[in-house]
């Protein structure tokens, strides 16, 4: 799953670079590095943190332009916008403005196909875990972890309790 969202990662980042006249494109793989990095230990982070509940909302939504409201997405902007100036070398507004921009597309495209059934939720989650996590957040029971056992997690507020012992030590 990992290596699906990097090449996302890297085929959105090259398109991006390649339209962002401040950024050289000598430049793209290490952007497209620090980008699916920030990335992935973004979403590790809110799931360790115990955000599953904006993790979740952030897989639930439709809209891309909302995705930036979410913390989560903030905390992935941040981190990014901060490897770009201290590994890549580009300035503030350079870096702030491509993740800005690239996260929400990435984001947006992997939401994309887990809705479309290109991309297993599970596969995702487990990821993020680990482990799979279909057995802990399968809420109708039918063996599969889908968008709408998300929702359902979600709206009936018990997903923090479901994923309480995930990290516990």
């Amino acid at each position: 799953m990992n290596d699906q969202i990097q090449q996302i990662v890297s085929q959105l980042t090259e398109k991006e670079v390649d339209t962002n006249a401040n950024i050289s494109n000598e430049l793209a793989g290490n952007v497209a590095k620090e980008t699916g990095n920030s990335l992935m230990e973004g979403l590790q982070n809110a799931v360790s943190g115990g955000n599953m509940s904006e993790l979740m909302n952030l897989f639930s939504g439709s809209d891309v332009n909302s995705l930036t409201s979410n913390p989560v997405v903030k905390n992935i902007i941040e981190s990014l916008t901060s490897k770009l100036g201290t590994n890549v070398g580009l300035d503030a507004g350079t870096s702030g403005s491509f993740a800005s921009t690239i996260i929400p597309q990435i984001l947006s495209m992997v939401m994309g196909k887990a809705k479309s059934g290109d991309f297993n939720v599970s596969d995702i989650l487990g990821s993020l875990t680990g482990g799979n996590a279909t057995s802990m957040l399968d809420q109708n029971n039918d063996g599969k972890l889908g968008i709408d056992d998300a929702i359902s997690a979600v709206k009936n507020g018990n997903l923090g309790d479901m994923l309480g012992g995930l990290f516990k030590k």
